[in-house]
């Protein structure tokens, strides 16, 4: 009985984490500010190939939608961080209102041979003079393949960030004191760059995530409970993608991992639909019920009924449509 009771709950808060999966990029991006045009996402072309990590954010494009404008909660982002404080009090700089889109390619160390790195291209509104004086003043500035290159201090001793202007209202960072790996040329082919190559299939996408899965280690337990055939099934799941885009005053947000053959996707897609309904199950408890906040189980309870889970070939994909009655549940609590 308390096995069956520890399983149950492994299987909820695996059927949780999909759907928790779905507010990480709602969560931020749900209150940025201002309208502007979106273009396609032809800012990938100004990154590196090969990255294991991608993301992309239209925040022009949230920002106009009917979805962000209809949005219950229209707080500003409360940011404690000191550094960037100061540096929007020194150039004028928001990212609320003056950031329009950006794309990031990560190598991280668990999915990277090479050495751990970052490349970001930023496009928005930047006043160049302004940021070139707190560059001078907070850092050093070097000069590399004709351009001036601007370098901050990293998290540890000895580490530095390269920054510079592609154009007017292009700028691009990379971890690292050199900008190389950002001016050299880069592949248009995307079917040599397998994160770009998924990339493609969501196009349309306001905004998304694509990552390779890391190596599983053979003594892995999720909730102290090991299984070989569990296991054995996520080892399959090469890629996962996160994305999502305004559709009317609605949030379409999906989940997807591609399998390495059609028959994991398959298992996977009967693995998840069976946590779902147990995880439905869970929070039908009186005690479920009495430890959660109220708003947070509503929301829970409302998405885990609306999800809808399918598999075609060997991709597996959860969709969820984020409404505006959800996104009233999922806001910060009331004060009294």
């Amino acid at each position: 009985m308390q096995k069956s009771r520890r399983t149950l709950a492994i299987a909820i808060g695996l059927a949780a984490v999909g759907i928790a999966a779905s507010f990480l990029l709602y969560a931020g991006i749900r209150r940025i500010e201002t309208a502007h045009a979106s273009p396609s996402t032809e800012l990938l072309d100004e990154i590196p190939a090969g990255a294991p990590m991608l993301v992309y954010i239209d925040l022009a494009a949230i920002r106009a939608s009917s979805f962000y404008q209809n949005r219950p909660d229209r707080a500003p982002i409360a940011i404690p961080d000191p550094n960037y404080k100061n540096f929007l009090q020194a150039t004028g700089f928001n990212f609320e209102k003056d950031l329009d889109r950006v794309v990031i390619a990560a190598w991280p160390q668990a999915l990277a041979q090479e050495q751990k790195k970052t490349v970001m291209v930023a496009e928005g509104r930047f006043d160049q003079q302004k940021i070139h004086d707190y560059a001078v003043k907070n850092g050093k500035v070097d000069h590399q393949q004709g351009r001036d290159v601007f370098l901050f201090s990293g998290r540890n001793p000895g580490d530095w960030n390269s920054f510079a202007f592609l154009d007017d209202q292009r700028i691009a960072m990379v971890e690292g004191s050199s900008i190389a790996p950002l001016l050299a040329p880069h592949a248009a082919d995307s079917a040599a760059d397998p994160a770009r190559e998924r990339a493609a299939h969501v196009s349309g996408a306001a905004a998304f995530v694509i990552t390779r899965i890391p190596p599983i280690p053979d003594n892995f337990a999720p909730g102290g409970m090991q299984s070989q055939e569990l296991t054995s099934l996520l080892r399959s799941v090469q890629w996962v993608t996160l994305s999502t885009r305004p559709d009317g005053d609605n949030l379409r947000v999906s989940l997807e991992g591609e399998c390495q053959t059609s028959a994991d996707a398959r298992k996977l897609q009967s693995t998840l639909q069976t946590m779902f309904m147990f995880g439905r199950m869970g929070l039908e408890s009186p005690k479920t019920r009495q430890s959660m906040d109220p708003a947070a189980f509503e929301a829970l309870d409302t998405l885990l009924k609306a999800a809808d889970i399918s598999e075609t070939a060997e991709r597996v994909r959860i969709l969820v449509e984020i409404t505006p009655d959800i996104m009233k549940l999922s806001g910060p609590p009331k004060q009294h």
